[in-house]
């Protein structure tokens, strides 16, 4: 089952390895990605390395990540066949970011997935 959502507000962190979409202060939905702390320079494999959390702490995990895909305008990812997140092994965030925010984006996500670039697809 896949979670769509347009994504109206935006951060990223280069200094902490951090993004995070949501779709505005009164909404249902937010998601994280983040490189964990604990393995800033470490790869472990099944993407272990790398925290994703949606709507909730409670719902938060790491690894398991089967792929990701990011144009100028969305961020999809989809987990392994028998990983799901709040009922969810997809979730497509669609966005409408500045060029800088969006340099920022591309950016930060390609230091979180260091070592595992095989499962990032950047699309132009």
């Amino acid at each position: 089952m896949m979670l769509e959502f347009f994504g109206c507000d935006f951060e990223a962190s280069d200094s902490s390895l951090r993004i995070g979409f949501s779709d505005g202060e009164e909404g249902e939905h937010y998601f994280i990605i983040e490189r964990d702390e604990d393995y800033i320079k470490e790869t472990l494999p099944d993407t272990e390395s790398i925290y994703i959390e949606l709507d909730d702490q409670c719902s938060g995990m790491n690894g398991s990540i089967d792929s990701i895909s990011l144009s100028r305008n969305s961020f999809n990812i989809r987990f392994d066949s028998s990983t799901f997140l709040r009922g969810y092994n997809e979730i497509s965030i669609t966005f409408s970011l500045e060029d800088s925010d969006f340099k920022l984006l591309k950016n930060v996500l390609q230091k979180i997935m260091q070592g595992y670039e095989e499962k990032l697809n950047l699309i132009d």
